[in-house]
């Protein structure tokens, strides 16, 4: 058995040691740690065979064909570079500022924390806000020059509950209220402010319209859904 783990959300972000993983092979993008958009890199273990996807030369060893784009391969290396000297200043900054974005969050009655509310990406925060569709939150959000997500990129446009939200036990109609933050080097304590205040205030009016907030009593519930079940009260 061949085990390939994604690790474009983590590497370049908190420390990966491909020998304590212990993987056959590992993906990485370099715009995950500033580097420039397009330039990835794929890890092979010693002795691992690939088929190529592309044929047609033998660029990079004949797993990819295709002249290397040489300046995103660079610039890939020094972002790279960049990111081990600096990751211990960076994770520290994004960690405060992202335990300040959740905490600031959950003051907001009906809005769950998913996943582990510890062990989790320094700069990464996602909830499911109850009688508010997903869509609806990032379109007012972006409004007020806040952008944010409602799942991952991969699947932005497939208009379904995440299947993973749905096997850490959270029900389809929540899962469809997802919304997730990455906060970055740039962002500062003033940007988690803003954020809060207009949160607030979108979540605030959207309930107000919501045909599915009928009869809300603003009850309060759970205010985290983990993948560990131990840690669950759901």
């Amino acid at each position: 058995m061949v085990f390939h783990t994604d690790g474009v959300a983590s590497t370049g972000n908190i420390p990966v040691d491909i020998k304590e993983l212990d993987v056959d092979l590992l993906s990485l993008a370099a715009h995950q740690f500033y580097g420039p958009k397009g330039a990835s890199a794929l890890y092979l273990k010693e002795g691992i065979r690939i088929v190529p996807l592309i044929y047609g030369g033998i660029q990079e060893g004949g797993r990819r064909a295709g002249t290397e784009n040489v300046p995103a391969i660079v610039g890939m290396g020094k972002a790279a570079e960049l990111a081990k000297a600096q990751m211990n200043e960076r994770i520290e900054h994004v960690k405060g500022l992202r335990d300040r974005l959740i905490s600031g969050a959950l003051t907001v009655e009906n809005i769950y924390l998913t996943g582990h509310p510890v062990n989790r990406l320094p700069s990464h925060a996602s909830f499911a806000v109850e009688y508010i569709e997903g869509e609806a939150m990032l379109l007012l959000l972006a409004a007020k020059g806040i952008y944010s997500a409602s799942g991952s990129a991969c699947s932005s446009k497939a208009l379904k509950a995440s299947p993973v939200l749905l096997s850490m036990g959270i029900p389809s109609s929540l899962a469809q209220g997802s919304i997730v933050f990455t906060l970055g080097r740039e962002n500062s304590g003033e940007d988690i402010e803003y954020f809060l205040s207009e949160f607030r205030a979108i979540i605030k009016r959207l309930r107000e319209i919501s045909p599915f907030a009928k009869g809300w009593a603003g009850k309060e519930g759970d205010k985290c859904y983990t993948t560990s079940p131990e840690q669950r009260n759901d």
